[in-house]
Protein backbone atom coordinates (compact mmCIF):
# COMPACT_ATOMS: atom_id res chain seq x y z
CA UNK A 1 0.00 0.00 0.00
CA UNK A 2 1.20 3.31 -1.63
CA UNK A 3 2.16 5.89 1.98
CA UNK A 4 0.91 9.21 1.71
CA UNK A 5 3.63 11.52 1.13
CA UNK A 6 4.60 14.11 3.35
CA UNK A 7 2.71 17.84 2.99
CA UNK A 8 3.54 21.00 4.21
CA UNK A 9 1.48 21.96 7.25
CA UNK A 10 -0.33 25.28 6.79
CA UNK A 11 -0.39 27.45 9.77
CA UNK A 12 -3.62 29.03 10.07
CA UNK A 13 -3.90 30.54 13.90
CA UNK A 14 -6.81 32.81 15.00
CA UNK A 15 -8.60 32.10 11.74
CA UNK A 16 -12.67 31.45 12.59
CA UNK A 17 -15.82 30.96 10.79
CA UNK A 18 -16.87 34.21 11.83
CA UNK A 19 -19.41 36.84 10.17
CA UNK A 20 -17.88 39.70 9.79
CA UNK A 21 -17.79 42.56 12.61
CA UNK A 22 -19.27 46.29 12.02
CA UNK A 23 -22.68 47.59 10.21
CA UNK A 24 -23.87 47.07 7.31
CA UNK A 25 -26.10 49.02 5.50
CA UNK A 26 -28.40 46.08 4.45
CA UNK A 27 -30.94 44.99 6.98
CA UNK A 28 -30.98 41.45 5.28
CA UNK A 29 -26.71 40.94 5.62
CA UNK A 30 -27.01 41.85 8.77
CA UNK A 31 -29.76 39.48 9.67
CA UNK A 32 -27.61 36.73 7.46
CA UNK A 33 -24.80 37.38 10.26
CA UNK A 34 -27.09 36.66 13.09
CA UNK A 35 -28.25 33.72 11.59
CA UNK A 36 -24.80 32.60 10.86
CA UNK A 37 -23.59 33.08 14.45
CA UNK A 38 -26.83 30.60 15.53
CA UNK A 39 -25.78 28.41 12.82
CA UNK A 40 -29.60 28.83 11.03
CA UNK A 41 -27.69 28.81 7.42
CA UNK A 42 -31.19 28.29 5.27
CA UNK A 43 -32.10 31.28 6.81
CA UNK A 44 -29.03 33.21 6.19
CA UNK A 45 -28.70 31.88 2.82
CA UNK A 46 -32.23 33.66 2.20
CA UNK A 47 -31.29 36.71 4.00
CA UNK A 48 -28.44 37.01 1.78
CA UNK A 49 -30.22 36.05 -1.77
CA UNK A 50 -32.68 39.11 -0.64
CA UNK A 51 -29.88 40.90 -0.32
CA UNK A 52 -27.98 40.59 -3.72
CA UNK A 53 -31.98 40.25 -5.96
CA UNK A 54 -31.56 43.86 -4.30
CA UNK A 55 -27.78 44.63 -5.53
CA UNK A 56 -25.83 42.12 -7.08
CA UNK A 57 -22.59 44.10 -6.74
CA UNK A 58 -23.04 43.87 -2.96
CA UNK A 59 -19.60 42.65 -2.31
CA UNK A 60 -20.42 42.07 1.44
CA UNK A 61 -23.06 39.76 0.69
CA UNK A 62 -21.06 37.75 -1.32
CA UNK A 63 -18.33 37.30 0.66
CA UNK A 64 -20.69 36.56 3.66
CA UNK A 65 -22.61 34.06 1.56
CA UNK A 66 -19.09 32.46 0.95
CA UNK A 67 -18.49 31.87 4.57
CA UNK A 68 -22.08 30.54 5.11
CA UNK A 69 -21.28 27.85 2.77
CA UNK A 70 -17.98 27.33 3.84
CA UNK A 71 -19.19 26.81 7.34
CA UNK A 72 -21.81 24.45 5.47
CA UNK A 73 -19.41 22.29 3.83
CA UNK A 74 -17.37 21.37 7.31
CA UNK A 75 -20.65 20.27 8.88
CA UNK A 76 -21.66 18.10 5.47
CA UNK A 77 -20.51 14.59 5.46
CA UNK A 78 -21.94 13.82 2.32
CA UNK A 79 -19.00 13.87 -0.53
CA UNK A 80 -21.02 14.93 -3.62
CA UNK A 81 -22.98 17.83 -1.48
CA UNK A 82 -19.99 18.51 0.59
CA UNK A 83 -18.17 18.71 -2.92
CA UNK A 84 -20.70 21.27 -4.48
CA UNK A 85 -20.88 23.85 -1.38
CA UNK A 86 -17.09 24.42 -1.88
CA UNK A 87 -17.57 25.22 -5.31
CA UNK A 88 -20.32 27.26 -4.75
CA UNK A 89 -18.28 29.18 -1.83
CA UNK A 90 -15.43 29.58 -4.65
CA UNK A 91 -17.44 31.09 -6.78
CA UNK A 92 -19.27 33.25 -3.94
CA UNK A 93 -15.66 34.56 -3.03
CA UNK A 94 -14.29 34.83 -6.41
CA UNK A 95 -16.93 37.77 -7.37
CA UNK A 96 -16.73 38.99 -4.20
CA UNK A 97 -13.12 39.74 -4.53
CA UNK A 98 -13.40 40.98 -7.78
CA UNK A 99 -16.05 43.12 -6.89
CA UNK A 100 -14.00 44.66 -3.56
CA UNK A 101 -10.16 43.62 -3.86
CA UNK A 102 -9.65 44.94 -0.65
CA UNK A 103 -11.39 41.57 0.59
CA UNK A 104 -8.75 39.06 -0.99
CA UNK A 105 -6.52 38.95 1.84
CA UNK A 106 -9.79 37.85 4.33
CA UNK A 107 -10.71 35.81 1.56
CA UNK A 108 -7.30 34.12 0.86
CA UNK A 109 -7.06 32.99 4.15
CA UNK A 110 -10.64 31.17 4.33
CA UNK A 111 -9.69 29.50 1.49
CA UNK A 112 -6.22 28.45 2.84
CA UNK A 113 -8.14 27.35 6.00
CA UNK A 114 -10.70 25.29 3.51
CA UNK A 115 -7.65 23.60 2.07
CA UNK A 116 -6.47 22.42 5.41
CA UNK A 117 -9.71 21.12 6.20
CA UNK A 118 -10.14 19.40 2.84
CA UNK A 119 -6.91 17.58 2.75
CA UNK A 120 -7.71 16.21 6.81
CA UNK A 121 -10.86 14.98 5.33
CA UNK A 122 -8.76 13.38 2.46
CA UNK A 123 -5.86 11.97 4.79
CA UNK A 124 -8.88 10.53 7.13
CA UNK A 125 -10.65 9.20 4.26
CA UNK A 126 -7.98 7.77 3.30
CA UNK A 127 -6.94 5.93 6.44
CA UNK A 128 -10.58 4.68 6.40
CA UNK A 129 -9.91 2.80 3.32
CA UNK A 130 -7.03 0.74 4.40
CA UNK A 131 -10.09 -1.09 5.74
CA UNK A 132 -12.90 -0.43 3.21
CA UNK A 133 -11.28 -0.04 -0.17
CA UNK A 134 -14.55 1.70 -1.79
CA UNK A 135 -13.50 4.96 0.44
CA UNK A 136 -10.67 5.52 -1.52
CA UNK A 137 -12.52 7.22 -4.44
CA UNK A 138 -13.89 9.74 -1.94
CA UNK A 139 -10.26 10.48 -0.50
CA UNK A 140 -9.38 11.45 -3.92
CA UNK A 141 -12.34 13.58 -4.07
CA UNK A 142 -11.73 15.35 -0.98
CA UNK A 143 -7.71 15.50 -1.87
CA UNK A 144 -8.94 17.00 -5.54
CA UNK A 145 -11.10 19.57 -3.57
CA UNK A 146 -8.10 20.47 -1.91
CA UNK A 147 -6.28 21.11 -5.27
CA UNK A 148 -8.49 23.08 -6.36
CA UNK A 149 -8.56 25.39 -3.43
CA UNK A 150 -5.33 25.78 -2.68
CA UNK A 151 -4.81 26.69 -6.40
CA UNK A 152 -7.99 29.23 -5.92
CA UNK A 153 -5.54 30.43 -2.56
CA UNK A 154 -2.35 31.06 -5.18
CA UNK A 155 -0.44 28.58 -2.71
CA UNK A 156 2.92 27.56 -3.29
CA UNK A 157 3.42 24.74 -6.02
CA UNK A 158 5.17 22.39 -3.44
CA UNK A 159 2.28 22.44 -1.68
CA UNK A 160 -0.35 21.75 -4.31
CA UNK A 161 1.57 18.72 -5.63
CA UNK A 162 1.07 17.01 -2.32
CA UNK A 163 -2.52 17.49 -3.11
CA UNK A 164 -2.53 15.86 -6.64
CA UNK A 165 -0.24 13.09 -5.78
CA UNK A 166 -2.12 11.99 -2.57
CA UNK A 167 -5.49 12.29 -4.95
CA UNK A 168 -3.39 10.25 -8.02
CA UNK A 169 -2.69 7.66 -4.96
CA UNK A 170 -6.04 7.44 -3.47
CA UNK A 171 -7.27 6.97 -7.39
CA UNK A 172 -4.85 4.24 -7.53
CA UNK A 173 -5.76 2.20 -4.31
CA UNK A 174 -9.73 2.58 -5.91
CA UNK A 175 -8.75 0.66 -9.27
CA UNK A 176 -8.88 3.91 -11.50
CA UNK A 177 -5.59 4.14 -13.10
CA UNK A 178 -6.49 6.27 -15.69
CA UNK A 179 -7.68 8.82 -13.50
CA UNK A 180 -4.62 8.95 -11.46
CA UNK A 181 -3.00 10.04 -14.82
CA UNK A 182 -4.03 13.76 -15.02
CA UNK A 183 -3.34 14.51 -10.91
CA UNK A 184 -0.13 12.66 -11.23
CA UNK A 185 1.33 14.15 -14.11
CA UNK A 186 0.30 18.03 -12.24
CA UNK A 187 1.91 16.32 -8.97
CA UNK A 188 5.03 16.56 -11.53
CA UNK A 189 5.01 19.44 -12.77
CA UNK A 190 4.92 21.24 -9.76
CA UNK A 191 7.85 20.00 -8.40
CA UNK A 192 7.20 16.57 -7.06
CA UNK A 193 10.50 14.78 -8.49
CA UNK A 194 10.90 11.89 -6.05
CA UNK A 195 12.08 9.00 -8.20
CA UNK A 196 9.08 7.12 -7.15
CA UNK A 197 6.48 9.80 -8.37
CA UNK A 198 8.16 9.33 -11.60
CA UNK A 199 8.38 5.35 -11.57
CA UNK A 200 4.76 5.79 -10.62
CA UNK A 201 3.12 7.84 -13.06
CA UNK A 202 5.48 6.27 -15.93
CA UNK A 203 3.67 3.01 -15.29
CA UNK A 204 0.25 5.03 -15.45
CA UNK A 205 0.97 5.39 -18.89
CA UNK A 206 2.10 2.49 -19.49
CA UNK A 207 -1.40 0.66 -18.37
CA UNK A 208 -3.00 3.11 -21.00
CA UNK A 209 -0.06 1.94 -23.76
CA UNK A 210 1.33 5.38 -23.97
CA UNK A 211 4.19 4.66 -24.61
CA UNK A 212 5.56 7.89 -25.89
CA UNK A 213 4.50 9.48 -22.84
CA UNK A 214 6.46 6.81 -20.24
CA UNK A 215 9.68 7.50 -22.54
CA UNK A 216 9.42 11.07 -21.59
CA UNK A 217 8.82 10.53 -18.32
CA UNK A 218 11.59 7.83 -17.33
CA UNK A 219 13.94 10.08 -19.17
CA UNK A 220 13.21 13.13 -17.48
CA UNK A 221 13.60 11.09 -13.96
CA UNK A 222 17.01 9.82 -15.10
CA UNK A 223 18.59 13.03 -15.46
CA UNK A 224 17.67 13.37 -11.74
CA UNK A 225 18.55 9.60 -10.78
CA UNK A 226 21.07 8.93 -13.40
CA UNK A 227 21.91 5.68 -10.96
CA UNK A 228 18.76 5.09 -10.40
CA UNK A 229 18.69 1.43 -11.57
CA UNK A 230 14.54 0.98 -10.97
CA UNK A 231 14.25 3.80 -13.63
CA UNK A 232 16.99 2.50 -16.06
CA UNK A 233 15.23 -1.14 -16.35
CA UNK A 234 11.67 0.99 -16.73
CA UNK A 235 12.95 3.02 -19.33
CA UNK A 236 14.52 0.15 -21.11
CA UNK A 237 11.81 -1.78 -20.99
CA UNK A 238 9.69 1.54 -22.88
CA UNK A 239 12.28 1.51 -25.28
CA UNK A 240 11.25 -2.08 -25.99
CA UNK A 241 7.41 -1.84 -25.90
CA UNK A 242 7.09 0.87 -27.96
CA UNK A 243 9.10 -1.41 -30.62
CA UNK A 244 12.28 1.08 -30.30
CA UNK A 245 14.51 -2.33 -30.72
CA UNK A 246 17.96 -0.09 -31.94
CA UNK A 247 17.98 2.54 -28.76
CA UNK A 248 17.35 -0.11 -26.73
CA UNK A 249 20.02 -1.60 -27.70
CA UNK A 250 22.30 1.55 -27.26
CA UNK A 251 21.14 1.84 -24.39
CA UNK A 252 21.67 -1.20 -23.23
CA UNK A 253 25.39 -1.35 -24.47
CA UNK A 254 26.39 1.76 -23.10
CA UNK A 255 25.23 0.47 -19.72
CA UNK A 256 27.63 -2.32 -20.10
CA UNK A 257 30.55 -0.29 -21.30
CA UNK A 258 30.21 2.26 -18.37
CA UNK A 259 30.01 -0.18 -15.95
CA UNK A 260 30.90 -4.32 -16.98
CA UNK A 261 30.51 -5.70 -13.56
CA UNK A 262 26.88 -4.77 -13.12
CA UNK A 263 25.39 -8.06 -12.97
CA UNK A 264 22.12 -6.13 -14.04
CA UNK A 265 23.10 -3.86 -16.56
CA UNK A 266 25.01 -7.64 -18.62
CA UNK A 267 21.59 -9.47 -17.45
CA UNK A 268 19.87 -6.49 -19.31
CA UNK A 269 21.59 -6.43 -22.47
CA UNK A 270 21.84 -10.44 -22.85
CA UNK A 271 18.33 -10.77 -22.38
CA UNK A 272 17.01 -8.12 -25.26
CA UNK A 273 20.28 -9.79 -27.18
CA UNK A 274 18.16 -13.47 -26.25
CA UNK A 275 14.85 -11.66 -27.39
CA UNK A 276 16.57 -10.41 -30.71
CA UNK A 277 17.78 -13.27 -31.62
CA UNK A 278 21.18 -12.76 -31.10
CA UNK A 279 22.37 -16.14 -29.19
CA UNK A 280 25.80 -15.93 -29.35
CA UNK A 281 25.93 -12.38 -28.33
CA UNK A 282 23.21 -13.00 -25.78
CA UNK A 283 25.29 -16.07 -24.71
CA UNK A 284 28.58 -14.07 -23.76
CA UNK A 285 26.62 -11.13 -21.59
CA UNK A 286 24.69 -13.61 -19.56
CA UNK A 287 27.77 -15.91 -18.80
CA UNK A 288 29.14 -12.81 -17.68
CA UNK A 289 25.96 -12.03 -15.43
CA UNK A 290 26.12 -15.06 -13.93
CA UNK A 291 29.85 -14.93 -13.18
CA UNK A 292 29.26 -11.78 -11.85
CA UNK A 293 26.68 -13.73 -9.63
CA UNK A 294 26.30 -17.60 -9.79
CA UNK A 295 23.21 -17.36 -7.51
CA UNK A 296 21.30 -14.77 -9.92
CA UNK A 297 19.08 -17.21 -11.01
CA UNK A 298 16.88 -14.94 -13.61
CA UNK A 299 20.10 -15.09 -15.49
CA UNK A 300 20.90 -18.57 -15.35
CA UNK A 301 17.48 -19.02 -17.19
CA UNK A 302 17.83 -16.90 -19.83
CA UNK A 303 21.36 -18.12 -20.46
CA UNK A 304 19.82 -21.53 -20.52
CA UNK A 305 17.16 -20.73 -22.59
CA UNK A 306 19.86 -19.10 -24.88
CA UNK A 307 21.41 -22.02 -25.41
CA UNK A 308 18.42 -23.93 -26.36
CA UNK A 309 16.88 -21.36 -28.39
CA UNK A 310 20.36 -22.07 -30.48
CA UNK A 311 19.66 -25.76 -30.40
CA UNK A 312 16.47 -25.15 -32.14
CA UNK A 313 17.69 -22.81 -35.09
CA UNK A 314 20.50 -25.10 -35.30
CA UNK A 315 18.04 -28.33 -35.39
CA UNK A 316 15.93 -25.71 -38.41
CA UNK A 317 18.98 -25.81 -40.22
CA UNK A 318 19.32 -29.70 -39.89
CA UNK A 319 15.64 -30.28 -41.27
CA UNK A 320 16.60 -27.40 -44.16
CA UNK A 321 19.26 -29.46 -45.19
CA UNK A 322 17.86 -32.49 -45.45
CA UNK A 323 14.68 -31.61 -46.63
CA UNK A 324 17.16 -30.03 -49.25
CA UNK A 325 19.00 -33.09 -49.80
CA UNK A 326 16.38 -35.40 -50.36
CA UNK A 327 14.54 -32.76 -52.63
CA UNK A 328 18.22 -32.85 -54.77
CA UNK A 329 19.48 -35.99 -54.14
CA UNK A 330 19.51 -37.19 -58.24
CA UNK A 331 21.39 -33.95 -58.70
CA UNK A 332 24.25 -34.10 -56.80
CA UNK A 333 27.27 -36.12 -56.70
CA UNK A 334 28.74 -38.73 -54.41
CA UNK A 335 31.21 -35.92 -53.12
CA UNK A 336 28.44 -33.43 -52.83
CA UNK A 337 25.76 -35.96 -50.46
CA UNK A 338 28.84 -36.95 -48.24
CA UNK A 339 29.91 -33.31 -47.65
CA UNK A 340 26.48 -32.65 -47.06
CA UNK A 341 25.71 -35.44 -44.79
CA UNK A 342 29.07 -34.22 -42.63
CA UNK A 343 27.87 -30.93 -42.49
CA UNK A 344 24.62 -32.17 -41.08
CA UNK A 345 26.32 -34.50 -38.67
CA UNK A 346 28.65 -31.73 -37.41
CA UNK A 347 25.55 -29.38 -36.57
CA UNK A 348 23.58 -32.36 -34.93
CA UNK A 349 26.85 -32.48 -32.70
CA UNK A 350 26.50 -28.93 -32.43
CA UNK A 351 22.86 -29.33 -31.34
CA UNK A 352 23.90 -31.62 -28.90
CA UNK A 353 26.26 -29.82 -27.08
CA UNK A 354 23.99 -26.63 -27.00
CA UNK A 355 21.35 -28.64 -25.52
CA UNK A 356 24.09 -30.14 -22.97
CA UNK A 357 25.40 -26.37 -22.39
CA UNK A 358 21.97 -25.52 -21.22
CA UNK A 359 21.35 -28.11 -18.29
CA UNK A 360 23.51 -27.11 -15.57
CA UNK A 361 22.20 -23.58 -16.07
CA UNK A 362 18.74 -24.20 -16.28
CA UNK A 363 18.95 -26.81 -13.38
CA UNK A 364 20.63 -24.25 -10.87
CA UNK A 365 17.93 -21.55 -12.12
CA UNK A 366 15.19 -24.61 -11.11
CA UNK A 367 16.82 -24.91 -7.64
CA UNK A 368 17.02 -21.18 -7.28
CA UNK A 369 13.30 -21.01 -8.46
CA UNK A 370 11.66 -23.60 -5.87
CA UNK A 371 14.40 -22.55 -3.32
CA UNK A 372 12.20 -18.93 -3.43
CA UNK A 373 8.71 -20.99 -3.77
CA UNK A 374 8.53 -19.59 -7.50
CA UNK A 375 7.05 -21.41 -10.05
CA UNK A 376 9.42 -23.11 -12.02
CA UNK A 377 7.28 -25.10 -14.92
CA UNK A 378 8.49 -22.74 -17.64
CA UNK A 379 12.20 -23.63 -16.23
CA UNK A 380 11.18 -27.65 -16.82
CA UNK A 381 10.09 -27.40 -19.65
CA UNK A 382 13.26 -26.30 -20.81
CA UNK A 383 15.29 -29.03 -18.98
CA UNK A 384 12.83 -31.70 -20.53
CA UNK A 385 13.72 -31.02 -24.03
CA UNK A 386 17.43 -30.48 -23.40
CA UNK A 387 17.40 -33.73 -21.42
CA UNK A 388 15.68 -35.45 -24.01
CA UNK A 389 17.79 -34.31 -26.78
CA UNK A 390 20.82 -35.43 -24.76
CA UNK A 391 19.25 -38.40 -24.42
CA UNK A 392 19.32 -38.26 -20.50
CA UNK A 393 18.37 -41.33 -17.54
CA UNK A 394 14.60 -41.62 -18.22
CA UNK A 395 14.28 -41.14 -14.64
CA UNK A 396 15.96 -37.62 -14.90
CA UNK A 397 13.26 -37.57 -18.19
CA UNK A 398 10.23 -38.54 -16.31
CA UNK A 399 11.29 -36.05 -13.24
CA UNK A 400 11.38 -32.98 -15.56
CA UNK A 401 8.15 -33.79 -17.29
CA UNK A 402 5.82 -34.06 -14.40
CA UNK A 403 7.19 -30.95 -12.86
CA UNK A 404 5.86 -29.15 -16.59
CA UNK A 405 3.30 -30.86 -16.58
CA UNK A 406 4.08 -33.21 -19.73
CA UNK A 407 2.27 -36.16 -20.25
CA UNK A 408 4.39 -39.00 -21.20
CA UNK A 409 1.81 -41.25 -21.90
Amino acid sequence: MKRLPFFVAILLGGLLLMGANGCSSDPNVEGAKLDLRNKDYDRALENLETALEKNPQNAEALELKGQVLQQMAFETPDPEEHTQLLQDMMEAYSQAAEINPELAGDINNRLQLAFANEFDRGIQAFNRGQEDDTVFSEAAAYFGNAATLGQEASMADSTLAGAHANQAYALINAGEAEAAIAPMQQAVDMGDNAADTYVILADLYRTTEQYEKVIEVLENARQLYPDNEDIAAQLLNAYVSSGQMDRAMDEYQAQVEADPDNKLYRYNYGSLLLESERYDDAIEQLKKAVELDPEYGSAQYNLGAAYVNKAVDVNERINAMDDSLRANREELSADEEEELQAEMEELAEQRRQLFADAIPQLERARAQAEAEGDDATGICQALFQAYVQTQQPDEKVQEAADCAGIDLN
